[in-house]
């Protein structure tokens, strides 16, 4: 038996972030209309994934960096101490230099409000508008939505997908699959490492699940972003208040959740044993309505029908 996404993400990344593990699960079929459904595509994708969210463990760019790291990351931009030193620990300023006035940001802020997102970083206006246009969703007034689900994998699998990645993937070419997201070889090696880990999970021949957890353990520290599949298959429920916590009394359209066992279970329509409910935690039973009317008629007709007797032996004994 396969084992599901969800469970297959977790042995790949043991540190991953639950919240991002949810997100993906909760939206595979995205993976599966992209064609991103073989174990040697899921390996590929999965590798480059990893490189870009740092196991995935977050959905946007990192730009807080050091002056020193600064210099290596972009040495034309950064070529000394000195020039970096105003950028280091100050993202939203290193955004809008790193970034500003290319891929297609042509307004102040463009360089933050676009900067990677996602799970392969889509980076720049232009990307941006790529999504809007394949899925329309408005990232372009609302960026953030390709930094929580399923903006972020939506944006993932319309980029692989348009740059034909899938083609090298199964050819098993990293370097390729490399080039193919970034336009260059940063982070290959540690691709090359998150791939053999991936093979270990999605050898060839094994089966793919892209079934929906239904639980998912999201509550843990860090774990905040906010998961919600792209096309769910039906109306959510949601809890109902009890009776106590609903002071205005509010007509509730969909079905209650199911009581539980301490609460008096609704019986209702049981013949002479009457109805039974529940207000303010206490149990109520009243008298149906239909017996309880025949039964004042019949002592009705006895008192009359005794009245009439005695009216009778009234009249033979004075008349008799």
């Amino acid at each position: 038996m396969a084992n599901t996404l969800a469970a297959d993400l977790a042995r790949l990344s043991p540190t991953a972030s639950p919240a991002i593990i949810a997100g993906i699960a909760v939206n595979a079929h995205l993976l599966d209309q992209a064609g991103i459904n073989t174990p040697i595509r899921l390996r590929h994708f999965f590798a480059r994934v990893c490189v870009e969210t740092g196991g995935l463990r977050s959905l946007e760019e990192n730009l807080s960096y050091s002056a020193e790291r600064l210099t290596r990351v972009w040495p034309k931009r950064f070529p000394s101490l000195a020039v970096a030193k105003p950028f280091a620990k100050n993202p939203a300023k290193l955004a809008e230099k790193v970034y500003g006035g290319r891929l297609g940001n042509f307004k102040p802020g463009d360089g933050w409000n676009f900067r990677g997102s996602g799970l392969l970083q889509n980076t720049g206006r232009e990307n941006f508008e790529e999504v809007e246009d394949e899925t329309g969703l408005p990232v372009t007034s609302q960026p953030e939505l390709l930094r929580t689900f399923p903006g972020a994998l939506q944006a993932a699998t319309i980029y692989w997908t348009k740059r034909k990645i899938n083609a090298l993937a199964d050819q098993d070419d990293v370097t390729g699959v490399c080039k193919g997201v970034n336009g260059g070889t940063i982070g290959l090696s540690e691709q090359k490492t998150w791939l053999a880990k991936a093979a270990k999970i999605w050898p060839a021949g094994s089966a793919i699940d892209f079934t929906t957890p239904i639980l998912l353990n999201v509550d843990q520290p860090g774990s905040s972003l906010p998961v919600q599949p792209a096309q769910p298959a039906g109306p959510v429920l949601q809890p109902q208040p009890p009776p106590s916590t609903n002071p205005a009394n509010l007509p509730i359209s969909e079905p209650p959740s199911a009581p539980s066992e301490s609460a008096p279970q609704p019986v209702g329509n049981q013949g002479v044993q009457g109805d039974v409910g529940a207000q303010n935690g206490k149990t109520i039973r009243t008298t149906p309505k239909i017996p309880a009317l025949a039964t004042i008629l019949a002592l009705a007709a006895m008192a009359l029908a005794g009245f009439w007797h005695h009216v009778t032996d009234l009249f033979w004994s004075i008349f008799g």
